[in-house]
């Protein structure tokens, strides 16, 4: 029978990284450009700040920790699949290059759900299954992950989070009060 508990659906893997995983990567961040994130408006084609200046900052440059990464994630998301353990639904077709995220002091992320369209620009259409986010660090304050309009995600330095990216699973990031949060994001289909 099928879990009907959304959480259930969510799930948080400890340690996916290691310290000197997360710090390579982040010292790799350090020589790739970032933009100010936005939100993609398909009905208008607009894109937006939703938080206007407090949005954070991403990059889908490429570094030399992002293939280290990829290898991992994979394998994470069929450790996943199987957890969920269902008969009737048994793959995944792929996953997008993992994005990075940085949040300086008073950056943020509004509340949002993982509807993208966006990302599939050319052969692939659609929106994606699963949402995918580690953290690279946790020596900063604020910056809290926040599901469900009050839940807190305790992530810690390494820490994976994989979630499925509907209408569902409303999430955001709080301001960030002192130092800089990182971390990454990919999406499977």
């Amino acid at each position: 029978m099928m879990n009907r508990n959304l959480e259930h659906y969510s799930r948080l893997y400890r340690n996916f990284l290691t310290k000197e995983d997360c710090e390579n990567a982040i010292n790799d961040s350090k020589n790739i450009n970032f933009t100010q994130h936005t939100f993609y408006n398909s009905y208008t084609g607009e894109k937006t700040a939703r938080s206007g200046e407090k949005e954070l900052d991403v990059s889908w440059d490429k570094t030399t920790s992002t293939d280290l990464i990829m290898k991992k994630l994979w394998q994470k998301i069929k450790d996943y699949q199987n957890e969920l353990d269902f008969d009737w639904f048994n793959r995944w077709d792929g996953y997008t290059q993992i994005r990075y995220n940085k949040y300086s002091e008073t950056r943020e992320m509004a509340l949002h759900c993982d509807h993208i369209k966006s990302i599939f620009e050319g052969k692939r259409k659609g929106v994606p299954t699963l949402s995918i986010l580690g953290l690279l660090n946790d020596d900063f304050e604020g910056g809290e992950f926040i599901m469900w309009d009050k839940e807190v995600v305790d992530l810690k330095q390494g820490d994976l989070l994989i979630f499925p990216s509907n209408f569902l699973y409303p999430h955001k990031v709080e301001p960030v009060k002192k130092g800089t949060r990182h971390s990454f994001i990919s999406w499977v289909w």
